[in-house]
């Protein structure tokens, strides 16, 4: 059960980060709509301004992942090493933890898979922008 309990909250945590970079990339894409419709008029095509952002959604991911790595073993150095006295577990001195390499390549695995999928629908919408309404507009 607390395994449960741990993954639901990690996945609710990655999701809500999730909307976060969505929520950036999306008002890095309202904000650069005249470059984008430059970028457009000069000669790139849509998939090509999707591949920009998505791109820019991975270097999120990949810093937000290796970030969280660092960030994650080190407080697994620093939890294991607090005493944990109990009278039930006399063998157990720390806090157990676990550094099994799997539980690093899924958080990793999973951050990349949000970050791509957060970026995904913005990069979308930046390569469906029609430059000359844009540049009508202003």
């Amino acid at each position: 059960m607390r395994n449960i309990i741990s993954y639901a909250v990690g996945v609710v945590l990655l999701v809500v980060a999730g909307f976060g970079i969505y929520n950036i990339l999306n008002m890095m894409i309202y904000e650069k709509l005249d470059a984008i419709a430059i970028l457009k008029a000069t000669g790139f095509n849509g998939s090509d301004v999707q591949r920009i952002f998505l791109l820019l959604s991975i270097i999120i991911g990949v810093v937000g992942g290796l970030g969280g790595l660092v960030f994650g073993f080190t407080l697994q150095k620093v939890i294991d090493n607090i005493p944990f006295n109990t009278e039930a577990l006399p063998t157990v001195k720390t806090y157990p933890i676990d550094y099994s390499l799997e539980y690093y390549v899924i958080a990793v695995s999973f951050a990349l898979l949000t970050t791509w999928v957060a970026g995904w629908f913005p990069a979308r919408k930046a390569s469906q922008v029609d430059p000359v309404e844009i540049i009508r507009g202003k």
